[in-house]
């Protein structure tokens, strides 16, 4: 019988001629595709080998391929030793540099595979190569821009720490009077922060001609009293004679007249006059054992250190003259003006290096604008705003002392409380983290306030709470509202008040607790400011430890007059 059923129709596969095969490479412009002889000789080239290497086919084919190597690769035999490579293993793979016609280098994918006929025979290499410079480029401007970015977050660092012992090491210099403790209390503070092996303070005597070692911490501590310096001689004393710094890189080929530093094996040295008011009071120096390049920005730190101490020293004297001058009755009185007084010149003189400090930041900002992140430059600019609230918190020291006298002055206007109150946490917040702050309360709450002075009350408070929480301790913030009055509530659950000393808290230069630091103004200078705003500011022990403070204030304040002293003054 005849099959009728029908067949489908075959077709063979095409079949690519080898002169479309070679037409195909020969247009391809993105690869460099080229045949190599056994011994490495170009046998063929197509359009992206000219484009990528720079020859025409006249002018490369029989050549040998090392021509498209460094010198330093081709003597040492590397174009060789990857011909071998593919032919022991069958191809050779790689990135590295490469040389275009006209002696520019290109980064460059390599492969080489061996070529062999049916009898397993080598006839010859194929090689195909790319051009990857755009992505060599872009890889090492990313590294480029990360390794800035490191280096910006570490001076970063190095700026806000330098920042928190400037400020710490002021906060000791307006609380202390004790002089030998406030010396003492700086030079561990340098040290740490310098990472140095050596610090010493040395005091003009009466006569100005010599100088005599008064705090000393790490080598120099155990010779300190006996380390007298002649003025115009040494390293110590020519700071001390040309009045400005002074760096020794290396001090066996400098006259350093204190034995214990040669006998100790001090390398390096940098040292800053200790000036106030144009007059020199002494010498601040600091040394390593290793050699060590300080540079400008360690002596800008140490000349900022110096103007405390030596603001300090010289109220600490005058402080001092006053006690020894006056009968025992009088000096009660004596000891407060004269701090009062203090309080005034430290605030004026204070202003100048706060400014410096400020400068230096915007500086730092602006030279690093393109490789800081968004999160280093809101922390920048975090900085500035402390160092602004910084320069206006050292004017209120000043008011300190007017508020005795009524004459503290408000400048109420429309604000947002809450915005303010929020503001305050959340720069608590970044300069603290080991404490947990919580806030609870409106997103806006409109009020008549003196914003700078009750932002300084916020402040005020939420310092306190931080500084006697333990670490990790909630600090918890209330915001609320009445009809007529807004309600501040802060809570800390650190070491708490003693039920009978919270009358006393808010009196000025009362401390309950006088190991912490600080100056015994802070509650003073805030529960002055809240009255003025005709509101009350209370503290209360609650059952369960801590402490509590309370601001109520008038939604429309009624400020009291400036001659009207708040009834806590009386």
């Amino acid at each position: 019988m005849r099959d009728t059923a029908k067949r489908a129709p075959s077709h063979k596969a095409p079949t690519v001629q080898p002169d479309q095969f070679r037409l195909l490479v020969e247009s391809v412009r993105d690869y460099a595709i080229f045949l190599l002889d056994p011994d490495g000789n170009i046998i063929s080239w197509n359009a992206g080998a000219e484009r990528i290497n720079g020859y025409h086919a006249d002018e490369i084919i029989g050549r040998h391929f090392s021509i498209f190597y460094p010198a330093a690769d081709a003597r040492r035999g590397k174009p060789e030793y990857e011909l071998r490579i593919a032919t022991e293993e069958g191809r050779y793979e790689e990135e590295g540099w490469r040389v275009r016609k006209d002696g520019s280098l290109f980064w460059a994918s390599v492969d080489i595979t061996a070529l062999r006929d049916e009898k397993q025979r080598l006839v010859g290499f194929a090689k195909v190569t790319r051009d990857l410079t755009e992505r060599r480029q872009a890889e090492e401007a990313q590294l480029a821009l990360l390794a800035s970015e490191r280096g910006a977050r570490t001076e970063l660092e190095a700026t806000l720490a330098r920042m928190r012992t400037i400020l710490s090491i002021t906060e000791t210099a307006l609380g202390s009077l004790d002089l030998d403790h406030l010396l003492r209390a700086s030079l561990d503070k340098i040290a740490d922060e310098l990472v140095v092996d050596t610090a010493a303070v040395l005091l003009l005597s009466e006569d100005g001609s010599t100088l005599v070692a008064r705090a000393a911490h790490g080598l120099e501590e155990e010779v300190q009293a006996g380390v007298r310096i002649p003025v115009g001689r040494g390293f110590a004393g020519r700071i001390a004679a040309e009045r400005k710094p002074v760096v020794l890189d290396d001090v066996a080929h400098s006259d350093v007249l204190n034995p214990i530093l040669r006998e100790k094996g001090i390398r390096s040295l940098v040292g800053v006059p200790l000036l106030a008011d144009g007059r020199v009071l002494g010498v601040l120096h600091v040394g390593t054992l290793t050699a060590t390049a300080f540079n400008e920005a360690d002596v800008q730190f140490l000349e900022l250190i110096a103007a405390r101490i030596a603001s300090a020293i010289e109220h600490a004297r005058l402080y001092e003259a006053a006690h020894e001058a006056r009968s025992a009755a009088a000096e009660a009185t004596e000891a407060l003006h004269v701090r009062d007084e203090f309080l005034s010149a430290a605030a004026h003189e204070l202003k100048t290096p706060l400014t410096a400090s400020k400068i230096a930041v915007q500086l730092l900002a602006r030279s690093l604008k393109t490789a800081l992140t968004p999160a280093q430059q809101r922390s920048l600019g975090m900085i500035e705003v402390q160092i602004a609230r910084q320069a206006r918190l050292v004017s209120h020291l000043l008011e300190s002392v007017r508020l005795g006298k009524g004459e503290l002055e408000l400048e109420l206007e429309e604000a947002d409380v809450a915005a303010l109150v929020r503001s305050a946490v959340e720069l608590f917040e970044m300069m603290s983290d080991k404490h947990q702050l919580t806030l609870r309360g409106p997103q806006s709450l409109i009020a008549q306030v003196d914003t700078l002075r009750f932002e300084q009350v916020v402040m005020n408070l939420l310092d306190n709470a931080v500084k006697y929480s333990p670490k990790g301790g909630a600090v918890e913030v209330t915001l609320a509202r009445t009809p007529s009055t807004f309600v501040l509530s802060v809570r800390d659950h650190g070491v708490g008040v003693a039920p009978e000393h919270l009358p006393q808290i808010f009196d000025r230069f009362y401390q309950a607790h006088r190991n912490r630091s600080g100056l015994g103004l802070g509650l003073y200078i805030s529960r002055q400011i809240v009255e003025r705003h005709g509101g009350t500011v209370y503290a209360e022990a609650p059952p369960d430890g801590g402490t509590r403070f309370v601001v109520s204030m008038s939604l429309a304040a009624t400020p009291r007059s400036s001659s009207e002293p708040p009834a806590s003054l009386s």
